[in-house]
């Protein structure tokens, strides 16, 4: 067995102490030694507190953090920790019982300052909904994502001198702020890889709602994170992925025709979601900048 570091695993936290119970009972379960490992629990709603019969394990804290955003909960973790690696998770994600050992052993292996681990998605019943189907299609494409120099914090994995070298995560960006941060890392020379058996288990969005609310922040982060200002800059790069998501998605033998053709129908109403987002931003709507957390 490799020599353990000292690690912190950083949970931003947000209205949702069911999912974080659940999150930090996977890592109770981890086969490192308890000893070994900090967790940092991010209150992102300080006025939220849990519930009276809610416990934090002994080996983890809460923290404040009032400035909204992960990424500002996320900074807030990474200020307190003194550990070496530091470890990201979102907090409604469940680490199989492997997770940080693996992540680890490939960081070590591979001589690697970042590790994208795997996020495999849960569903709530067989037949799956629409916007299931969709994020069984495209959600948490990390391997991909490290192919192009980037990795999302829902399982990320990064040693303290990254942050050093680089800074921390970007808090004005309610979203894309994972992608700005690695590819400022790449970019400056460190190593990502991506580790498959580092697998930590998210549940998938099942309503269209909540996609459509997804997109939209997803949208605002990408016109930041590429200093978009017009009213159709940055749309061609919306519209050329298409071509790219439809030859992915005719290529999935492990969906159904009924999942793909589902797929379809909301890959495209998505798109229009995001048009109609970065048209409004451009177009300084209120509402369409008061984005949903």
């Amino acid at each position: 067995m490799i020599h353990t570091p000292l690690a912190t695993v950083i949970l931003p936290a947000y209205h949702d102490w069911a999912g974080l119970k659940a999150c930090l009972d996977g890592l109770a379960r981890q086969h490192l030694p308890a000893e070994c490992l900090e967790l940092l629990v991010v209150n992102n709603a300080p006025d939220d507190t849990p519930p009276s019969d809610w416990r934090l394990p002994g080996n983890a804290r809460m923290l404040m953090e009032a400035n909204p955003g992960s990424y500002a909960a996320r900074n807030c973790g990474i200020d307190e920790s003194q550990r070496e690696i530091l470890a990201f998770l979102d907090a409604d994600c469940l680490p199989e019982p492997e997770w940080l050992e693996a992540a680890l052993i490939c960081m070590e292996n591979q001589g690697a300052d970042l590790v994208a681990g795997q996020i495999a998605l849960t569903y709530q019943c067989e037949r799956l909904t629409p916007a299931e189907c969709y994020e069984k299609a495209f959600a948490f494409r990390q391997a991909q994502n490290v192919e192009r120099g980037v990795a999302v914090t829902a399982n990320l994995i990064v040693r303290r001198e990254v942050f050093e070298a680089v800074g921390k995560f970007n808090e004005q960006m309610m979203s894309g702020g994972d992608f700005e941060f690695t590819r400022r890392a790449t970019a400056a020379g460190f190593k990502l890889v991506y580790c498959p058996d580092a697998v930590v288990r998210h549940p998938a969005r099942n309503t269209l709602a909540s996609l459509a609310q997804k997109a939209r922040r997803v949208s605002a982060g990408s016109m930041a994170l590429h200093g978009e200002t017009g009213a159709l800059q940055g749309s061609g790069r919306v519209l050329g992925n298409l071509g790219n998501d439809l030859r992915e998605l005719l290529q999935r033998s492990d969906m159904s025709w009924r999942e793909r053709s589902l797929t379809l129908g909301v890959l495209i109403y998505l798109k229009g979601v995001k048009l109609r987002q970065r048209l409004a931003m451009r177009f300084n709507s209120r509402k369409a900048r008061e984005l949903p957390r």
